[in-house]
């Protein structure tokens, strides 16, 4: 019987986790057990579009933030 996680002989992968969650409050990142910086580092190495879709994300969410701010603040 051929196990289905193992190609070839060779040793089975481990199982990766990546989770990014985005809210008013700010953006939380958890990879393979680490959050913050380190788990960055590591959505950034092994999920580079993510990381920068992410970041893009929340830019985008200050600049409408920020110019919701100015068009109330003008006036």
């Amino acid at each position: 019987m051929m196990n289905a996680f193992k190609a070839d002989g060779a040793e089975p992968r481990p199982a990766q986790y990546v989770a990014l969650s985005i809210s008013a409050f700010g953006v939380r990142a958890q990879a393979d057990g680490h959050t913050g910086w380190v788990a960055w580092r590591r959505i950034r190495r092994s999920h580079p579009s993510l990381a920068w879709a992410a970041a893009a994300h929340v830019a985008v969410l200050g600049a409408l933030v920020g110019a919701l701010c100015l068009a109330v603040w003008l006036r």
